[in-house]
């Protein structure tokens, strides 16, 4: 027990130690509901930080009188047990009312905590306060998250970068036509291309594909994105940061981060990256790079996600063709994103056939 806790009053302690005891409770049961919210609609970043979050807080508590803490407990008589305002009873909006009532019961939870801390626990209120101004950030990064589709991004296997060196005609018809075959998402990169070049191509593919079959990714350019209807931004190391890019577009975009070994993966996931592209696998014809990534690396990313039980969609990435797919797929991962291999074919639509077929077989 906390020195400071000696010499105070039997009554008030009592009531403090209830108090402190309630709003424990409370904030352990809205941090998670806000996990599970989080888990189960893909959020894996977030959910990663609301456990996080839930294990400081036992931490920074974790030298309270438990004794106390339960024999204070006196939920049968608690008079604001059955004071209950209208919407309290009702969810009327699903889960963004579920995610905004809980996020607002642990902030206002953890103040409680923080000021009775201070009477009773005093060593430990710095810590809760902390959490407290985390909390605020999460929470707001979560409300917003709300507005963005990752359930597509869920079931998403395979993902096609297309370039732009061809008339817009004939992309167009490129476009659709892997996209009736199979491609769940589509990104539009050409670093040759000026910005409104990139954007006419851009709005050529959004306007040819069904948006429940599938999307259109903008490689790095946040402005290029904010001029069409395009449903993701994806960013590499050398580009905007995931903060960065994140204030810039709005909040009902994907946005996505490629990633070259598990430290970037990690930090992937604390940024709150949506999805993340994993590689250079092998060599390709796309992008150069002085080394591999590798199976090994995908290997553990795939190790990575399941241990820390992180739902964070990862698509391999570099060099994947129809040939060497199966020893991709032998390491975990589930899903691909490939350039050449689609794109630069003979027949798009039947490479992509084939790969869409040993995605699903494994799935």
């Amino acid at each position: 027990m906390d020195p400071s806790n000696t010499g105070k009053s039997q009554a008030d302690s009592i009531a403090c130690h209830r108090i402190l005891d309630a709003n424990l409770n409370r904030t352990m049961e809205g941090l998670r509901t806000l996990e599970d919210l989080a888990r189960f609609q893909n959020h894996g970043s977030i959910q990663n930080r609301y456990k996080t979050l839930r294990h400081d807080l036992q931490r920074f508590t974790s030298d309270w009188d438990k004794s106390a803490l339960l024999t204070s407990r006196n939920a049968s008589d608690d008079v604001g047990r059955t004071t209950k305002t209208e919407s309290e009873g009702s969810r009327s909006d699903g889960a963004m009312d579920i995610a905004e009532a809980a996020a607002q019961r642990v902030q206002q939870s953890l103040r409680c905590l923080e000021e009775f801390a201070k009477f009773l626990y005093s060593n430990s209120a710095a810590g809760i306060e902390s959490l407290r101004y985390q909390v605020y950030d999460l929470n707001a990064r979560f409300l917003l998250a709300q507005k963005r589709d990752l359930v597509f991004l869920a079931k998403s296997k395979l993902y096609v970068l297309a370039d732009c060196q061809m008339p817009i005609v004939d992309f167009q018809t490129r476009i659709a036509s892997i996209s009736r075959a199979g491609v769940d998402i589509i990104q539009v990169r050409d670093k040759q291309l000026d910005a409104k070049q990139i954007i006419e191509y851009t709005n050529a593919a959004i306007a040819v594909v069904d948006a429940d079959q599938t999307r259109i990714v903008v490689n790095d350019r946040a402005d290029v994105l904010h001029c069409t209807q395009a449903w993701a931004l994806h960013v590499g190391q050398t580009d905007l940061s995931v903060t960065q890019a994140r204030s810039l577009i709005p909040g009902h975009c994907v946005l996505g981060l490629s990633t070259h070994d598990l430290q970037q993966v990690k930090q992937a996931i604390h940024v709150g990256a949506d999805y993340i592209g994993c590689g250079p696998t092998f060599p390709s014809s796309t992008k150069a790079f002085e080394s591999f990534s590798g199976l090994d690396f995908l290997q553990s990313v795939v190790d990575f996600l399941n241990q820390e039980q992180v739902s964070l969609p990862a698509f391999a990435i570099g060099g994947i063709t129809i040939e060497n797919l199966p020893r991709v797929l032998a390491t975990g991962a589930r899903r691909i994103a490939v350039s050449h291999a689609v794109w630069r074919a003979e027949s798009p639509s039947h490479a992509t056939q084939q790969m869409r077929q040993l995605l699903d077989q494994v799935a």
